[in-house]
Formats: C-alpha cells, sequence, structure tokens
C-alpha cells in the first residue's frame, strides 16, 4: 500500500474516488507537520478551520489547536468525518441523546498518525487538545458541511450553526471566508 504523504496527493486520489473509497484512502495518509506548517494559523485559547481544498465531493480542512482548545459537542450534518492526527495530542469524547439529555458513550485519545472516523449515525462528538502543547489535525469529510447541530450547554439544546473558516487556500493565498 502506497503511502499519502502530500495535501496535493491527497486531493489528487479524492478528486478521482468515488465516496465508496474514502476509507481506504484515509488510512494510507502519512502525512508530516512541515507538509502543513505554511497552511497552519493559529489563534490563543481556542482552535483554527484552515480550508485546505474544496469541491462537490469533499472538503478538507486543517483545525490548528491551542493548548486546551476544544470543540462543542456537534454532529457533522449527515456527512462521513475522518481525522487525521497530524501534530500534538487530541482527545475524542463521543456521546448520544437519550431523552433530551447527552450521554457519553466512548472516549479515545489520538496521537501522531492516528485515524478517527465519525458519522451522525454514531452519535454526536467533542474534541480537545488535551496536550501542553500545539496541535494539528487534517479533517476529511464526504461532501462539504455547511451546517451543522452544536450543543448550547448554557441552554442544554442543540442549536444550528453555520460553518466557516479562518483561512481559505485558493492558489496559494488565503483569504476569509464566512
Amino acid at each position: 500500500m502506497n503511502h499519502i504523504t502530500t495535501i496535493a496527493q491527497l486531493t489528487q486520489i479524492l478528486d478521482q474516488a468515488s465516496p465508496a473509497e474514502c476509507s481506504k484512502i484515509m488510512k494510507r495518509i502519512r502525512i508530516d507537520t512541515s507538509e502543513l506548517e505554511h497552511c497552519a494559523t493559529w489563534s490563543d485559547q481556542s482552535y483554527t478551520r484552515n480550508c485546505l481544498a474544496r469541491n462537490k465531493k469533499y472538503e478538507l480542512i486543517l483545525l490548528c489547536w491551542d493548548i486546551g482548545a476544544k470543540t462543542p459537542i456537534h454532529d457533522h450534518g449527515g456527512k462521513d468525518c475522518w481525522v487525521y492526527q497530524i501534530q500534538g495530542t487530541i482527545q475524542e469524547t463521543r456521546y448520544q441523546a437519550f431523552n433530551l439529555r447527552l450521554k457519553e458513550t466512548h472516549q479515545m485519545t489520538l496521537s501522531a498518525q492516528k485515524l478517527t472516523y465519525m458519522n451522525d449515525s454514531m452519535g454526536y462528538h467533542a474534541l480537545e487538545n488535551i496536550a501542553n502543547q500545539r496541535a494539528m489535525t487534517l479533517h476529511i469529510y464526504v461532501s462539504p458541511i455547511d451546517v451543522c447541530e452544536v450543543f448550547n450547554t448554557q441552554k442544554g439544546c442543540f442549536e444550528t450553526k453555520k460553518m466557516s473558516y479562518h483561512t481559505h487556500q485558493e492558489k496559494n493565498t488565503s483569504m476569509l471566508v464566512s
């Protein structure tokens, strides 16, 4: 099995693949931090969403995590999602909704070159940088996600959130996409 070591290789393969082939493709990824450093943007106490590629078939996003940064509990708008750990250590916590309450069902730690998969039939999840250093993860969605359901802890319910990027890579330029 040939490893995929660059974003250019990954996008070329994804452009030609069917959705059914994505799982096998994701298992071939071995992308190093150095391949993504030029795309990385950082925010103190949070994470950034940096779009590397987007078309009708897929969306490829680099998330850059500051120390302690975490996502809210969320779904994936009906899309398949793979998360490939580039650098650092991320904890994934999965949840199921029972009688309007969330129950934690699974927790795992991702270290460099580990892969996890999630879709809405599996419930909801949240990701958190649990290491004392920055982290980077590569997120691959089969079909882009324009909106998702995010759990509002203050109200105790899910709310629809429109997705946006901090940067969007297009022909080596960055621009803010809302």
